[in-house]
C-alpha cells in the first residue's frame, strides 16, 4: 500500500500510475448517464437528443428499466469518483477490481447501443453513435490499464 502522501505518480507497479484520468472519466460520464436519464422525470428534451422522440416510448415498465439503469449509471459513476478521490483507501487490488468492472460495464453498454445503432436506427439520432463509442472507448481505456496492471 502507498504510503500517506505517496503521489499518484509514485503508485501502482512500476513505478507509475496512469488511471486516475480513467476514474476521473469513468466518473463524469457514469454520473452525467444518471443525470440525462433522471433529467427525463422532469423533461424528455435531453432523451431527445439521443432518441427520435416520436419513437420514443418505452410503457410504464420501460420507465422503471429506465429509471433502474439510471441507478446503475450513478453507481458505476460513484464507484470510480470514489477511487478517483481516494486512491490510496482502494489499494492496488482494489483499483484493479474497479477497472475490470468499469471495463465490463462500458463494455457492454457499448455493444448493446451499436447494435441498436445499427438494427434499429429508426429509434436513434446520431448522438446515440457518439455514446455508443464512448462507452466503447471507455470500456477499452478501462481494461487496457488493467490489464497493465496500473489499476486504472
Amino acid at each position: 500500500m502507498a504510503a500517506e502522501g505517496t503521489s499518484y505518480a509514485q503508485m501502482g507497479e512500476g513505478g507509475s500510475y496512469v488511471g486516475k484520468p480513467v476514474f476521473l472519466w469513468a466518473a463524469v460520464y457514469g454520473l452525467g448517464l444518471a443525470a440525462l436519464i433522471a433529467s427525463s422525470y422532469f423533461n424528455p428534451f435531453f432523451i431527445f437528443l439521443f432518441v427520435k422522440g416520436d419513437a420514443y416510448t418505452l410503457g410504464n415498465f420501460g420507465m422503471v428499466w429506465e429509471m433502474w439503469h439510471g441507478v446503475g449509471c450513478a453507481f458505476v459513476g460513484l464507484m470510480n469518483l470514489s477511487v478517483f478521490m481516494d486512491p490510496f483507501g482502494f489499494g492496488v487490488a482494489g483499483r484493479r477490481a474497479v477497472s475490470l468492472n468499469t471495463a465490463f460495464i462500458y463494455t457492454v453498454w457499448g455493444v448493446q447501443n451499436t447494435y441498436y445503432c445499427i438494427f434499429r436506427a429508426d429509434l436513434f439520432t446520431l448522438l446515440m453513435w457518439l455514446h455508443a463509442i464512448l462507452c466503447l472507448l471507455t470500456g477499452a481505456l478501462s481494461m487496457l490499464a488493467w490489464t497493465k496492471g496500473k489499476a486504472a
